[in-house]
């Protein structure tokens, strides 16, 4: 890098005065013989671009006369700093940076260095030349930047060219910072301590607007205004770090308005100043004699502010200051700005890893239920192959040897008890196979939605006894004892449910509780009834059930033996089937087992009896009339589930209210009038809302509760409590319409 060291001179000069002694080294040029002279410029150059530190020259060499003009910077249309040297030694380093570049000849190279390193005698010339620039640089300069001005006021041009290049420094540095994604902290830590150096301030520091603070004992997230950054000048001057003051500018009008439309506000005297008493006031607890704030607004929004307090005495600020303190903000608002968009960006990032991480899971999980569910496919079809075959086999073989020997009545070897025998197994497999056929249908049509109940008033009495004697020939062929305890009072026999699937539930439930008795065990059948429900228990001394595999027994075409190995036969329907019967009912089954011990199965049905079965007949003026009421209230607190609610009712052409208060529901329940409200709660706000609702609503409302989970006593409680209703997480849109509709048109 070339630096003079012993230059004539370097100075800054006005544009006019750069003019003349341009013309002064084309004058030396034009007054000498070619011949005898070298004078070179930038145009002399391979390139101009990358010259260093210089943005032009001229270089004139004579025997006589060596000199050079450097023009090193353009500070604004007016003013350039020059340097201007006649030393031999600096004009030879001065060539050794550009020499790579130049465009001469090696003949004028020679010349050159000849003539520079030749004993120099000063001629008439040479005095001549440096007086006409000495007349030149000597007059007086005349000011027309008004910053140049203010500052010559008071500063030499250096200075003012030193701080204005390292201005420009800060800047540069930001903007490299900025591009390089250096942490915020750092890029405002090191602007603010450089800018506040730069320009003697006793404290330079960042008012943020808005910082976010988490509670020590709560979730939520407050808002403060505090100082964030902070740059003093010494120990002496106190810090404000984490200092808040609310008061004083809530009472200011459109504060922050102001800042946005681009206001500034530059005190030279505190004590003089037009500021509100309540700011004055504070201004003088923390020692300031003059300040200067300026906005940082970052997506049009007031960020923060860049606040200077000069601590010691008043303070002039000149314009370039204030100019370069709003760059400082404006960069800083560019960094705060990336700082932000890079933090959402990874925010973005994490969450749509978790989604991802989410969706693998899932997908995962679903790999390993399709795996389960063709494995549970393939036992199925092993299982479903061996149940036909068995009975199959036993139909053809028997109607077979049957047929063959009715053909010859002479030679009939089998007697009518065999012949019996042999009809009454044929009998007995046709009726498994009629089962096992029925059970299939009865399955598909429940998974496709279309199985409907046929409720009916049924004797609880006549059920049980049909179910004891169905099973006990059975039983007794095992060698299984078979009890049946009916607790029903007469006054309460009646009860209302589909008969047909009652008995279908109770009947597999008894036929799998024989199939995994041994000889000897015993199986009871006990029947109770309160007012809301009916409870049948079915419990046996048989084999038991291991504590994991509970979970597996009513899973559809799942069996927990082998299909290949297994010593019980079975397709995996019949408990899958009897839990979606018991369900479809509203009801719920539970299992108790000890494995060696046996097992009890309890299935809680409630009673189906609505309005209408007692609702008489009523004339056609009356049924013109009628408006059906579909009117339905969900209260609930989870956005998920009320969404589903509310689409899935409002297209079945329900009239839906969405209520997350309760205080609210029951206050409005009367104006509402609705037909049913939905509860999405825990229990026990169920068992107190579910009171004040029907205390409030009409005598037909219906309450349905939605639990996690449910068992018979918490049903009972609920029932108690005026709970007509339960649905079951996740939710069945075909079975949560089902009961809707059934409740509606009642």
């Amino acid at each position: 890098m070339f630096t003079p060291n012993q230059s004539f001179i370097s100075k800054i000069i006005t544009y006019q005065m750069f003019t003349n002694i341009s013309h002064l080294w084309q004058n030396l040029v034009n007054k000498n013989n070619r011949e005898e002279i070298i004078y070179l410029n930038e145009s002399d150059l391979v390139s101009q671009e990358n010259i260093h530190n210089f943005l032009s020259f001229q270089l004139f060499i004579s025997p006589k006369l060596q000199c050079l003009l450097l023009l090193e910077k353009q500070i604004d249309e007016q003013y350039y700093q020059i340097t201007i040297t006649f030393d031999h030694y600096e004009i030879l380093d001065f060539l050794d940076l550009i020499q790579y570049k130049l465009i001469i000849s090696n003949e004028q190279l020679l010349t050159i260095n000849s003539i520079l390193f030749q004993h120099k005698k000063e001629d008439l010339d040479h005095q001549n030349f440096i007086f006409a620039i000495l007349q030149i640089l000597t007059k007086p300069l005349t000011l027309q930047d008004g910053c140049l001005k203010e500052y010559y006021q008071s500063q030499s041009i250096e200075i003012i060219l030193k701080n204005k290049i390292e201005q420009e420094r800060i800047l540069h540095q930001v903007t490299q910072q900025i591009q390089q994604d250096v942490d915020l902290l750092i890029i405002i830590k090191m602007t603010i301590e450089q800018v506040q150096t730069l320009l003697e301030i006793d404290r330079l520091l960042i008012y943020q607007i808005k910082v976010p603070i988490q509670q020590e004992f709560s979730e939520e997230t407050q808002f403060i205004d505090t100082v964030t950054y902070e740059a003093k000048a010494n120990q002496i001057i106190p810090s404000l770090l984490n200092f808040q003051e609310e008061s004083c500018f809530k009472n200011i009008q459109n504060c922050e308005e102001k800042y946005l439309n681009g206001f500034h506000l530059a005190i030279e005297d505190v004590n003089n100043s037009n500021l509100n008493s309540c700011l004055k006031e504070v201004m003088e607890k923390l020692g300031v004699k003059a300040k200067i704030a300026i906005p940082i607004i970052v997506k049009n929004e007031l960020w923060g502010l860049l606040i200077a307090h000069q601590c010691f005495n008043v303070r002039k600020w000149k314009s370039n200051e204030v100019n370069f303190l709003k760059n400082i903000s404006e960069y800083l608002a560019v960094a705060i700005y990336q700082y932000n968009s890079c933090q959402k960006l990874e925010q973005q990032k994490k969450l749509l890893e978790q989604q991802i991480e989410t969706k693998a899971k899932q997908l995962q999980d679903a790999l390993i239920v399709a795996q389960i569910a063709n494995q549970s496919k393939t036992e199925f079809l092993g299982s479903i192959s061996h149940e036909l075959r068995t009975p199959l086999t036993c139909v053809i073989g028997l109607s077979g040897t049957l047929l063959h020997w009715s053909k010859d009545t002479m030679k009939n070897n089998l007697s009518n008890e065999q012949q019996i025998r042999y009809l009454k197994i044929i009998q007995d497999s046709g009726r498994k196979l009629l089962n096992l056929i029925n059970n299939i249908l009865d399955f598909a049509d429940i998974e496709a939605g279309k199985s409907l109940l046929y409720i009916e008033q049924i004797s609880l009495e006549n059920v049980s006894k049909m179910i004891y004697l169905s099973s006990l020939e059975i039983a007794r062929n095992k060698g299984i004892s078979i009890k049946l305890n009916n607790l029903v009072t007469p006054d309460l026999d009646n009860f209302f449910a589909d008969g047909e699937r009652l008995y279908q539930i109770l009947l597999n439930l008894v036929d799998n509780a024989i199939k995994f008795t041994p000889s000897g065990g015993e199986v009871i059948i006990t029947i109770s009834r309160n007012k809301n429900q009916a409870i049948f228990q079915i419990e046996d001394t048989g084999i038991g059930i291991n504590k994991e595999q509970i979970s597996l027994l009513f899973t559809k075409f799942q069996q927990l033996e082998n299909y290949r190995t297994r010593t019980h036969s079975g397709t995996g329907l019949g408990l899958a089937l009897t839990k979606h019967l018991v369900e479809l009912h509203g009801g719920l089954i539970e299992v108790q087992s000890i494995v060696g011990k046996g097992s009890i199965f309890t299935v809680f049905l409630p009673n189906s009896e609505t309005k209408n079965n007692l609702k008489p007949l009523t004339n056609q003026k009356e049924i013109v009339d009628f408006k059906i009421n579909k009117t339905i209230v969900i209260i609930c607190d989870d956005d998920e589930i009320g969404t589903f609610l509310c689409e899935l009712l409002t297209a079945a052409d329900y009239q839906v209210i969405w209520l997350v208060d309760i205080h609210e529901a029951i206050n409005r329940i009367k104006l509402i009038n609705p037909i049913i409200v939905i509860l999405e709660q825990n229990q026990k706000i169920s068992l107190e809302i579910s009171k004040n609702l029907k205390s409030e609503a009409n005598n037909n409302l219906h309450l349905i509760v939605i639990q996690e989970a449910i068992n018979g006593n918490q049903w009972e409680n609920l029932s108690t409590s005026g709970i007509d209703e339960f649905l079951l997480k996740p939710l069945q849109p075909s079975l949560l319409l089902k009961k809707i509709g059934e409740i509606i048109n009642h």
